[in-house]
Formats: structure tokens, sequence, C-alpha cells
């Protein structure tokens, strides 16, 4: 009986994340949009990088932080990687840190995806996917604006432009 329930609990789960992505899927056609969000306290999150280094939120306290999720598959998330690399150039210097949480996808395509855009700044995987569930990430790509004092400001679903990440940055900066 326990492996009944085991096993529907897996099922479960798998359909979830399966709905999810197609969600997500479907939504690629729908334009880019500021989503009105609730500022509430950023969820913690440690990611294990790509790079072999570490990321902790909590350790960003006092900078502007943006989280975008984001997969190798997703063309979207293709058209902003330039943006976000951009915006970790311009930025990093002066107290902003861009974080990327590469989720349902693989390993080897998401360096692929990291070495083709030559994305610099902290990116690692979702394996559990604990982050997706406490931000409530339903689509990619989807990006996220941490004020410095840690909470959510700004909700962004959809490929964000350079021109609308740098004048949301500069809202939270203020």
């Amino acid at each position: 009986m326990a492996r009944l329930v085991g096993l529907g609990l897996v099922v479960g789960f798998a359909l979830g994340l399966l709905g999810l992505l197609a969600f997500g899927l479907a939504r690629q056609g729908i334009s880019a949009t500021l989503v009105p969000v609730r500022p509430r306290p950023a969820p913690d999150f440690s990611l294990a990088l790509f790079d072999g280094g570490r990321f902790d939120l909590s350790s960003q306290r006092g900078k502007v932080v943006v989280v975008n999720f984001w997969a190798s598959w997703c063309a979207p998330c293709r058209t902003e990687a330039p943006v976000l690399e951009a915006i970790w150039q311009r930025y990093r210097d002066q107290g902003v840190v861009v974080a990327g949480v590469n989720i349902w996808d693989n390993e080897a395509s998401a360096r692929a995806y990291i070495r083709e855009f030559g994305l610099t700044f902290p990116n690692g995987p979702d394996p559990t996917g604990s982050v997706v569930v406490d931000y409530g990430v339903t689509g990619i790509p989807e990006t996220y604006l941490i004020s410095p004092d840690g909470t959510i400001r700004r909700k962004w679903n959809g490929p964000i432009t350079e021109a609308a990440l740098v004048a949301l940055i500069e809202e939270l900066r203020r």
C-alpha cells in the first residue's frame, strides 16, 4: 500500500511538472509584461553554480538582485540572455547582482547555453524544483527583482528588454 502511495506521489509530481512545462511553452507566444506583485520577503535559496562556485541569496543583502529563471530550450530565454549579461557587466560593480536559475533542463544543455552566450553572471540549476515552487514560477523566462532589503518588488513574465530592466533596477536603487 505504501508503495502505491509513493508511486502516486511521484506520478502526481511528474504530471504537475509537465503541466507547468506545457503552460510555459504555451506562454511563449504571449508578450512580455510587468506583473503586479505583492511585496514579500524573497525566499532564500542557495545554488551550486555551473562554474563550481556557490550562490546564496542571503549573502546578497544590501544589493539589488535580479533572479532570472531560464532553460536552454526556451526561445525567449535565448533572446534575453545577452540582455542579462549586458546588465551584469554594466551594474556588477554598482551593488546589483544578476543570478540565473536553470530549470526543467539537463546539465549539458545548460552548460552549452552558458558558453554560447558567454554568460559570466552566477548560474546554477534548481535540481529539486524547490526554488521554482518557492517563487511560484509558472513559465519561463521569469525575472524577479529583489530590493536591497530582501523584498521581491517586481516580477517580469517573458523576455525582458534592456531598457525595461534598467528602469526597474534604477527604481530599486533609489
